[in-house]
Order: C-alpha cells, then sequence, then structure tokens
C-alpha cells in the first residue's frame, strides 16, 4: 500500500502554520483558562469556548492541508477569515482596552497579531503559486 504525502508548496506550509497557531492558541488558552479570563476579565467559559473553537478549527484545517493541491477558493477564504479574526479582535479590545490587564493586552495583541500574519502568510502563498501559462496552454506561435 502506497502511502500519500502531499505535495510540499508554499500553500501547504501556510496551511500547516495556521494549524499549528489554532493548535497552540487552544490549547494555551484552555490550559491557562483561568488566567487568561482574569487578564481579559471575562468568565471563565468565554475563554474555554474561544479554546474549544481554536482547536475546532486546527482540526478543520488539517484535511485542507493534507489535499494534494488544496483549493485555491478555500485557502483564500481561510486567510480571509484569519484577516477578518485578526482586525475584528483589535476592534473590540479597543473598545474594552481599559478592562484589561498589562498581561491581557499582551495576550490579546499576540493573538490578534497572529491571525494578521497566517492570513499574510497564506496570501502571500497564494499569490507565490499562482499558474503561470504554460507554453503548450493556448495557440502555438506562426513563424
Amino acid at each position: 500500500m502506497r502511502r500519500f504525502r502531499p505535495a510540499s508548496s508554499p500553500v501547504h506550509t501556510a496551511l500547516w502554520v495556521d494549524a499549528a497557531f489554532d493548535l497552540v492558541a487552544g490549547l494555551t488558552l484552555l490550559l491557562l483558562h483561568s488566567r487568561a479570563a482574569s487578564w481579559l476579565n471575562v468568565d471563565g467559559a468565554l475563554v474555554v469556548v474561544a479554546a474549544i473553537v481554536f482547536l475546532a478549527t486546527a482540526v478543520g484545517v488539517v484535511p485542507i492541508v493534507l489535499q494534494r493541491e488544496p483549493a485555491r477558493p478555500v485557502v483564500t477564504a481561510l486567510a480571509a477569515l484569519n484577516l477578518i479574526g485578526g482586525v475584528a479582535i483589535w476592534l473590540v479590545v479597543a473598545l474594552r482596552w481599559g478592562d484589561l490587564t498589562t498581561e491581557g493586552h499582551w495576550l490579546v495583541a499576540a493573538i490578534a497579531d497572529s491571525f494578521i500574519a497566517v492570513a499574510a502568510l497564506e496570501f502571500l502563498a497564494l499569490r507565490r503559486t499562482e499558474q503561470a501559462p504554460r507554453p503548450t496552454d493556448g495557440p502555438c506561435p506562426t513563424s
């Protein structure tokens, strides 16, 4: 039986980074949920829900990255969602900045900036892997 090994490309690398970020963020929030809740001045259950969302997202990205060629629209949607998530976190937190502790500021900055960095990485990977027209595509040049 042949083992399936997906092609290594910038898109695969960006998707693995996305899954790893979601996994690390989810586990960190889950393990430190009471501390994170006090840093963010929110209920601990909300932090646990956020952790579960991160972990579920990590699990959801893995089947996409295991595809030989992940669908460009799917990767574009993931990148857009990461960008929107990062900007949304900054906007929401800007309204409640005074309610957070110094540790909460750092936690939010790390998560929001990571969302934006992952989005940039995914968009860059998509751009770098755009299909250039091959010489056999289109009409043959005549001399």
